[in-house]
């Protein structure tokens, strides 16, 4: 390190000029220290340059590693986790470790070869003298641990704070329309000013203890530069030293103060970035509870279609029976509806054939497979849903519909749009499948919304088929319309129906009736009818609807 060099400099130009000075000789030594201070200067760009770059890389492979993760994580984490939290994580605690890849890893090194160098020349020029001087550093160390924990802590508790109100922000962004159409703005700021107040109030607490690194840096190394001041003083008159070996001596004390205070900086980055990676760790330590098992046949590229459930139960992680000895065959081709009140298991039996929900093995198969036995990019790439309530990206309609294939023409485009009976109302739009649709859709009504992502659905032309509610939002006749264009594509592959409406399920090749987790009848539409079960009611129940609607 060049700047080591200086103060040995220093000493050669004192002693020398104290023998003989000339204009020539202060010219070479002043253009000496100069060339040391720039070759100094260029050597530590150099060094920032590849110490800064090497961290960004580290931090964009962590990056990218954090939100792989993520992404292999069941839809089940995402309940008891906060959308904030994790912004955070991937925000705020990943900015704290790259601090510590580069500006606290860059500063610790140069402060240890700093103190290295410096301390070898020291102990050449006078080894009392050097023991005088680091009398108070071991006071710095045992200090530097002490407060060095206690930031750990009080870090730890600002990122909570911090992902708090993160939280808050992302949670009242999404729901800016029910905090609107409940005119509770103000209630909203308020709540948000505590949040805000109390990150505040963390964040003072931190301040206050790191605020004590910088007098004590100062202080104690100031207690140490006096007494030597006057020993070494006492060294020079003795003839021990040369006037030129105290100026260098107290050259380089002075300049430990620099990597003190760089240890202090170095000693709050640090506990900042422990704090940080702990928060990062907990979440890559979270294993997937849906993978590939160790069973899985890498000879299956893709499936049928036909399904079936074997003496089926399952239960939620809570204890909570949903599903009880289901036992059901779906032939490959065939349209099956399952129906049911609210709760009684419709989605979560669907959800567990593409594995959003994982079933025990041997009770879910497909085309005779166990289930865990597919390739899950095999399994779910060959399986279209649409849920009741479709998410949809910000982005272009276009890019929405063919998310699941990534490019598509727009013969394509236009084919799927027409079979959900989107084309029409695409086309009226100012800018056609260009339209940008805001988050999660919002510029476009609901129904608009459900046959967009019933669009997504049949554009990669699926095996397997799944409509959970997928017509709530659309009226009768436009559902009508869509099964009618739905009923060819329909015709080779397996489709699994879910709706309250009876008109929907009714030309089902079979109709199931859940009940409290249980299928209780199952049978074609006009079967269930003559049994007088519970679908019957159900569909008694709806024509009267209707016929009170009429009125």
């Amino acid at each position: 390190m060049v700047i080591v060099i200086q103060p040995k400099l220093l000493k050669w130009v004192i002693d020398d000029l104290g023998r003989s000075i000339s204009p020539l000789k202060v010219l070479f030594y002043a253009l000496l220290i100069l060339g040391a201070a720039l070759i100094g200067g260029m050597l530590r760009f150099g060094q920032r340059q590849v110490i800064q770059s090497a961290a960004r890389r580290m931090e964009y492979h962590l990056r990218n590693d954090f939100f792989t993760h993520l992404q292999k994580l069941p839809a089940s984490y995402y309940q008891d986790v906060r959308t904030g939290d994790l912004m955070a994580r991937a925000t705020n605690d990943l900015n704290s470790i790259r601090m510590v890849l580069s500006m606290a890893t860059s500063y610790t090194a140069d402060a240890l070869i700093f103190f290295a160098l410096a301390l070898t020349i020291m102990l050449q020029i006078d080894v009392q003298l050097t023991l005088l001087a680091l009398l108070p550093y071991p006071i710095l160390a045992f200090l530097i641990k002490e407060l060095g924990k206690r930031v750990h802590t009080h870090y730890e508790r600002i990122q909570e704070g911090f992902s708090t109100m993160n939280t808050k922000v992302q949670e009242n962004l999404s729901g800016v329309r029910v905090v609107k159409a409940y005119t509770l703005e103000a209630s909203e700021v308020d709540d948000f000013e505590v949040s805000n107040q109390d990150f505040v109030q963390r964040n003072r607490a931190r301040i206050q203890l790191t605020t004590l690194f910088f007098p004590l840096f100062r202080f104690l190394p100031g207690v140490g530069l006096a007494a030597l001041l006057w020993f070494g003083g006492v060294r020079v008159v003795e003839g021990a030293i040369t006037l030129g070996d105290f100026v260098s001596f107290n050259a380089y004390l002075m300049m430990f103060s620099r990597p003190m205070i760089t240890f202090g900086f170095v000693v709050n980055t640090f506990q900042q970035g422990a704090a940080s990676m702990e928060r990062i760790r907990r979440i890559l330590d979270v294993k997937p509870e849906i993978a590939d098992a160790e069973t899985v046949r890498d000879d299956l590229k893709q499936i049928h279609g036909e399904i079936e459930f074997r003496n089926l139960d399952f239960a939620y992680p809570r204890g909570e029976q949903v599903l009880k000895n289901i036992n059901l065959k779906i032939p490959r081709g065939s349209t099956v509806a399952i129906v049911g009140a609210t709760g009684s298991g419709k989605t979560t039996l669907i959800n567990l054939i593409p594995r959003i929900r994982q079933a025990e093995r041997g009770t879910v198969f497909i085309d005779g497979v166990d289930i865990q036995d597919i390739p899950l990019h095999v399994l779910r790439s060959s399986i279209g849903v649409v849920e009741q309530e479709p998410f949809l990206f910000s982005d272009l309609l276009r890019n929405n519909i063919a998310y699941g294939v990534g490019n598509a023409n727009e013969v394509e485009l236009k084919d799927v749009a027409h079979t959900a009976d989107l084309l029409d109302q695409i086309e009226e739009f100012p800018d056609g499948l260009e339209t940008f649709l805001g988050e999660r859709g919002q510029t476009i009504s609901g129904g608009q919304k459900q046959r967009t992502a019933l669009a997504r659905a049949i554009m990669i032309k699926p095996k397997i088929l799944i409509l959970d509610d997928a017509f709530a939002s659309v009226d009768t006749n436009t559902e009508d319309t869509i099964l009618t264009r739905l009923s060819e594509i329909m015709k080779d592959r397996t489709t699994l129906l879910i709706s309250h409406r009876i008109s929907t399920v009714k030309a089902a090749d079979l109709i199931v009736v859940l009940d409290d987790g249980e299928i209780i009848e199952r049978g074609t539409h006009e079967e269930l009818l003559a049994h007088n079960g519970i679908y019957a009611s159900i569909h008694e129940k709806q024509l009267l609807e209707e016929e009170l609607e009429a009125f």
